[in-house]
């Protein structure tokens, strides 16, 4: 998998400059791919005054300096030469007509405004940055210049070091969902530190944000323009919307090196069982109430480990809720650590060390840095004068160490907040609730409306509308539950959903369509603070409207605002009073700016006959299918499973399953069969998932041996090339045991080239060109 010339700006040898310098940015610039390229001798510099002489130069990158030099003639002339990426380091913007003139070459732009690229393997500093990056396996994503450099300093304090860095400005080009693709797809990043400040492309953001927080750790922070009249602080949908695609929001800049800290150096670390251990009865008190302020429960240590702990260390104190080390030495307080780290009901321990006469904080990070108790150990240096130094220490020795008790627990909970996140993203709905409406008849209506210069439904239409979606419109009982519903157009984010239950008084929870019971749970969940009124069954009932609403938000393009009230009673009826207001538009935004997540495609669900008289029901596979994919996947016979796996797999787990089936509709397609009288048993699959850029895409076919030899892998395959074709992807290919006659046969007979593997010898690749795929029905 490949993303289309990203890389340039990451890999670049031969580099043009346009332009000369002005003020210290560039000025720092200049200096560093001079520091980086010194011994290069492809680099190639073009003053503003000087002649165009690229005749013999075929640089894969160029840096604009001064605009006028970045004109559509020019950038058409480096798209010729084999240029890939050009980085904009002058302030103006780039046009429209300058962007136009890339296209044709696949041409990639980074900025204006941005801060320029850094990768620490091939030592490449294109930056504008003072400071040099330390290697490491983190990588750094902004869209703030001054960010940039001030997570920059943040990490060099902390010890952290980066893969690379990017920053991408004003994002006229590449923007923080492409650099999110490249993340996920390099081997040597381990995890991501984001920076966001504007959404581009909703669709496209989440579509990125979801497929790198599936395969490693992505900490975001977000900003906001400081402008006087608009709104203050963190936008609650965006928080939504990176809880939904995985990610891990920090509220600042320390934050989010705290939450690296603990993802890079706490990796057992699942959950909040945190023992509290200091020496003092002071400093554990720090600890356990920046615990509670956090509403964790410090945990508690088995009977066997306060005994051992005691005995190793008889002047340390079990205050019950932390353990105080009073005037133990170093040896009996690394014993007391090892005893408390290896409980079993402790995923970590907090230690908070004050510099108290004879207890220097020096002599006890040097004797920590000689044991193995960093993977499970928080460090608190207390003070300033002593304890700077201490951190120092504590950083170049890899423990995770803090400057508060506060930040070491925020830290947890960020770590415990990954895993809960990653839950979410991998959990398994119950089947969606049935809707029956009409949408045809429902969405000409609502266009016949607004083109009357409707832009309010009256009460009988709003009613008839949410009668179509299962929500009555009558006055709720007094003992019903009732929450309010709010649709909204966000403005970059799309349709917005927020529930809000006005009786508890707190801030709403946010949503996006389409939603399914476990997410629209969660949303209710969050709009009463865990705090549940009414039965389970009322509960029940609004989580099944809320899905329902969302439906609507996707059937019909035309609804563009909505504010109900909506109540299920003690028996999970649901009712919604008269009143509703629902906003309509003829002019609705295009779907990959309404939705920022891709909604389910229904449409290709069809019904086909083949050889025998057997009739199969073909459609895309749902997040509630997994139970009826792990069934077939442990029917599978070892051969089965050798050919389509290219090895043996013992059992198949529910993460497995869940990535089979909670599929971003946008990058993949994943198809699932049944015969048309069985339809909750699965007889095949085929799935197709394409790269970030849609340039290339591999496909992939199951069919159970109880269903082989009527054509189901043909049509399947058939299936996804004709998908591949529509969404326009270059070329399909796959990669095949050269055993696997059958599969091989199949390829051959739908055009696809066979080619030696290069990376097995046992298997061939076969590939396609997948444009102007047509079916040769004869």
């Amino acid at each position: 998998m490949t993303l289309r010339n990203i890389d340039a700006l990451f890999h670049a040898k031969g580099v043009a400059l346009f332009g000369e310098p002005e003020g210290d940015a560039q000025s720092q610039l200049m200096r560093n791919i001079e520091a980086s390229l010194a011994a290069d001798s492809r680099r190639h510099v073009v003053s503003r005054a000087g002649a165009n002489r690229l005749a013999d130069f075929e640089p894969a990158l160029a840096v604009i300096l001064d605009s006028r030099w970045g004109t559509p003639a020019q950038i058409d002339r480096l798209g010729a030469m084999g240029c890939r990426a050009v980085l904009w380091a002058s302030e103006n913007r780039i046009s429209g007509n300058v962007l136009r003139a890339a296209q044709p070459y696949n041409l990639r732009l980074l900025g204006s405004r941005s801060a320029g690229i850094v990768q620490t393997r091939a030592d490449h500093n294109f930056s504008t940055l003072a400071l040099a990056p330390r290697p490491g396996k983190v990588a750094l994503i902004t869209q703030s210049q001054s960010l940039a450099a001030a997570a920059l300093d943040w990490a060099l304090g902390r010890n952290i070091g980066f893969s690379w860095m990017a920053c991408s400005g004003s994002e006229a080009d590449i923007d923080v969902a492409d650099l999110l693709d490249y993340a996920a797809l390099d081997p040597r990043t381990r995890a991501v530190v984001l920076q966001v400040g504007h959404i581009r492309s909703p669709r496209k953001f989440m579509s990125a944000a979801r497929a790198a927080a599936r395969v490693k750790p992505v900490l975001v922070l977000q900003t906001r323009r400081a402008v006087d009249d608009g709104p203050k602080g963190p936008d609650p949908a965006r928080s939504a919307a990176f809880a939904r695609a995985g990610l891990v929001e920090c509220e600042n800049m320390g934050g989010l090196f705290d939450g690296l800290a603990a993802m890079e150096l706490l990796p057992t670390v699942g959950s909040n069982r945190v023992a509290v251990l200091a020496n003092g009865a002071g400093a554990c008190a720090l600890g356990t109430d920046a615990m509670f302020r956090h509403d964790i429960e410090p945990a508690r240590l088995s009977t066997d480990s306060r005994a051992a702990l005691v005995a190793a260390a008889p002047h340390a104190s079990d205050l019950g809720v932390a353990v105080d080390l009073g005037r133990s030495n170093i040896d009996q307080s690394l014993a007391a650590l090892a005893c408390a780290t290896d409980d079993a009901n402790v995923d970590a321990v907090l230690f908070i060390h004050s510099p108290v006469a004879g207890q220097p904080h020096e002599p006890m990070v040097d004797a920590i840095a000689g044991t193995e108790l960093a993977g499970r150990l928080m460090t608190v240096w207390l003070g300033l004068h002593t304890a700077q130094p201490a951190r120092r220490s504590s950083a170049k020795a890899r423990l995770a160490t803090f400057s508060s008790a506060d930040e070491a627990v925020r830290a947890v909970r960020y770590r415990a907040r990954y895993h809960f996140t990653r839950e979410l993203l991998t959990a398994t709905p119950p089947p969606d609730p049935t809707v029956t409406a009409d949408v045809d008849a429902l969405r000409e209506r609502l266009a016949m409306l607004s083109s009357n210069g409707v832009e309010w439904l009256s009460s009988d239409e709003a009613a008839h509308l949410l009668t179509a979606y299962g929500i009555a419109g009558e006055t709720p009982a007094e003992t019903a539950v009732q929450v309010r519903v709010r649709v909204y157009r966000h403005d970059e984010l799309g349709m917005v959903m927020s529930v809000r239950d006005e009786a508890l008084g707190i801030a709403p929870a946010y949503g996006f369509a389409p939603l399914d019971a476990l997410l629209a749970r969660r949303m209710l969940e969050g709009a009463s603070a865990g705090r549940l009124r009414g039965t389970r069954a009322a509960f029940e009932a609004l989580a099944q409207a809320l899905v329902r609403i969302g439906k609507m938000i996707v059937d019909l393009p035309p609804l563009s605002g909505l504010d109900i009230r909506v109540a299920a009673g003690p028996r999970g009826r649901l009712q919604a009073p008269a009143d509703s207001l629902i906003e309509i538009t003829g002019s609705p935004l295009p779907a990959r700016q309404r939705l920022a997540m891709s909604p389910y495609p229904a449409r290709m669900r069809h019904i086909v006959s083949l050889k025998n008289d057997s009739r199969y029901i073909v459609r895309a596979i749902r997040p509630s299918d997994e139970p009826a994919v792990l069934d077939l996947l442990e029917s599978l016979s070892p051969d089965e499973i050798r050919l389509r796996f290219f090895n043996f797999i013992r059992h198949f787990s529910h993460d497995m399953a869940a990535r089979i089936t909670q599929v971003d509709y946008d990058r993949e397609v994943s198809l699932v069969v049944s015969r048309y009288d069985t339809p909750d048993q699965l007889a095949g699959m085929g799935t197709l998932i394409c790269d970030p850029d849609g340039a290339e895409a591999e496909f992939a076919i199951l069919v159970h041996r109880a269903h082989t030899g009527v054509g189901l892998g043909r049509h399947l395959l058939d299936c996804l090339l004709r998908q591949a074709s529509a969404r326009e992807i270059d070329t399909v290919y796959g990669d095949v045991l050269a055993q696997n006659k059958p599969m091989l046969a199949l390829a051959r007979s739908l055009g696809f080239k066979v080619k030696l593997s290069l990376e097995d010898a046992s298997s061939v690749r076969v590939e396609i060109p997948a444009a102007n795929y047509a079916r040769d029905d004869d």
